[in-house]
């Protein structure tokens, strides 16, 4: 018998078992509720101790000219509520991943940013679910 994602605990967004790499990123505050599978692009890295190193990044938005329109990482967590404040969360720089299971900011999509990710080593498949 078969069961939905959410009753066996995964989604389709994995698509192989490659080397996953993540990095601690911030959400920047008014990026809304984002969830797990979206494309973020780097604003900036923050400045100050405290978050040295740390990328502040919204999701892709390949008509934004703040540096956000290139893609950098998928949020790994499940969802991420940055409306009114920046929050901390985690990105995958690389891995393989369900082309079909991406989410992107504005009215983008895969088409526009494939070759991006591959580039900076997310490869992107198509899954078939049967």
């Amino acid at each position: 018998m078969r069961q939905d994602n959410e009753e066996c605990g995964y989604d389709n967004l994995i698509a192989g078992p490659g080397v996953f790499r993540t990095l601690p990123v911030i959400v920047q505050s008014g990026s809304g509720v984002i969830r797990r599978g979206m494309v973020l692009g780097v604003v900036r890295q923050p400045e100050g101790k405290r978050s040295d190193g740390t990328y502040i990044v919204r999701p892709v938005d390949s008509t934004s000219r703040d540096g956000s329109q290139d893609s950098f990482a998928i949020l790994e967590d499940s969802e991420v509520d940055a409306t009114n404040s920046n929050v901390r969360a985690t990105g995958y720089v690389t891995g393989e991943f369900n082309r079909d299971a991406l989410k992107f900011g504005g009215n983008d999509n895969i088409k526009i940013h494939e070759e991006t990710l591959r580039k900076i080593g997310i490869i992107t498949k198509r899954v078939v679910v049967r």
